[in-house]
Protein backbone atom coordinates (compact mmCIF):
# COMPACT_ATOMS: atom_id res chain seq x y z
CA UNK A 1 0.00 0.00 0.00
CA UNK A 2 0.59 3.74 -0.65
CA UNK A 3 -0.49 6.85 -0.12
CA UNK A 4 -1.75 8.63 -3.70
CA UNK A 5 0.33 10.83 -5.14
CA UNK A 6 -2.93 13.82 -4.93
CA UNK A 7 -2.36 13.86 -1.16
CA UNK A 8 0.49 15.68 0.49
CA UNK A 9 1.40 17.36 4.00
CA UNK A 10 1.88 20.50 4.81
CA UNK A 11 3.06 22.17 7.89
CA UNK A 12 1.21 25.22 9.16
CA UNK A 13 1.98 26.69 12.10
CA UNK A 14 2.70 23.64 14.17
CA UNK A 15 0.33 21.57 12.94
CA UNK A 16 1.04 19.02 10.18
CA UNK A 17 -1.79 18.57 7.49
CA UNK A 18 -2.80 15.84 5.12
CA UNK A 19 -4.38 18.22 2.11
CA UNK A 20 -5.36 16.63 -1.50
CA UNK A 21 -4.34 18.95 -4.61
CA UNK A 22 -5.38 17.91 -8.41
CA UNK A 23 -8.63 15.80 -8.83
CA UNK A 24 -8.95 14.41 -5.31
CA UNK A 25 -9.36 18.06 -4.05
CA UNK A 26 -12.77 18.16 -5.55
CA UNK A 27 -13.58 14.45 -4.39
CA UNK A 28 -12.05 14.75 -0.80
CA UNK A 29 -13.36 17.90 1.62
CA UNK A 30 -10.95 18.74 4.57
CA UNK A 31 -7.53 18.18 5.37
CA UNK A 32 -6.46 15.38 8.13
CA UNK A 33 -3.95 16.86 11.21
CA UNK A 34 -1.31 14.51 12.27
CA UNK A 35 0.91 13.89 14.81
CA UNK A 36 5.02 13.22 14.54
CA UNK A 37 4.22 9.62 14.09
CA UNK A 38 1.45 10.17 11.31
CA UNK A 39 3.77 12.44 10.08
CA UNK A 40 6.60 9.58 9.49
CA UNK A 41 4.09 6.76 8.59
CA UNK A 42 2.72 9.36 5.79
CA UNK A 43 5.99 9.92 4.26
CA UNK A 44 7.16 6.47 4.81
CA UNK A 45 4.29 5.03 2.26
CA UNK A 46 5.39 7.67 -0.50
CA UNK A 47 6.12 4.21 -1.68
CA UNK A 48 4.87 0.70 -1.70
CA UNK A 49 5.02 -0.62 2.57
CA UNK A 50 3.87 -3.48 4.03
CA UNK A 51 2.25 -3.44 7.61
CA UNK A 52 5.20 -5.44 8.55
CA UNK A 53 7.35 -2.55 7.22
CA UNK A 54 5.81 0.17 9.19
CA UNK A 55 5.73 -1.94 12.10
CA UNK A 56 9.59 -1.92 11.96
CA UNK A 57 9.83 1.81 11.35
CA UNK A 58 7.66 2.26 14.45
CA UNK A 59 9.88 -0.31 16.79
CA UNK A 60 13.18 1.39 15.64
CA UNK A 61 12.31 4.98 15.36
CA UNK A 62 10.69 4.79 19.09
CA UNK A 63 12.08 1.63 20.96
CA UNK A 64 8.08 0.63 21.36
CA UNK A 65 6.79 -2.80 21.66
CA UNK A 66 5.89 -4.62 18.41
CA UNK A 67 2.62 -5.37 19.72
CA UNK A 68 2.18 -1.35 20.40
CA UNK A 69 3.61 -0.73 16.80
CA UNK A 70 1.14 -3.02 15.37
CA UNK A 71 -1.26 -1.09 17.08
CA UNK A 72 -0.51 2.42 16.01
CA UNK A 73 0.21 1.29 12.54
CA UNK A 74 -3.56 -0.31 12.31
CA UNK A 75 -4.98 2.59 13.71
CA UNK A 76 -3.38 4.77 11.37
CA UNK A 77 -3.82 3.01 8.11
CA UNK A 78 -7.15 2.53 8.70
CA UNK A 79 -8.06 6.56 9.11
CA UNK A 80 -6.34 6.56 5.74
CA UNK A 81 -8.24 3.94 4.37
CA UNK A 82 -11.71 5.79 5.68
CA UNK A 83 -10.40 8.64 3.77
CA UNK A 84 -9.86 7.07 0.82
CA UNK A 85 -6.10 8.38 0.98
CA UNK A 86 -4.40 4.40 0.13
CA UNK A 87 -3.87 3.25 -3.22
Amino acid sequence: MRVKKDFILKTVGDQIIVVPVGIEAVKFHGMISLNETGKLLFEYLSEDRSIEALKGLLVQTFDISEDTALKDVLKFIKVLETHHILE
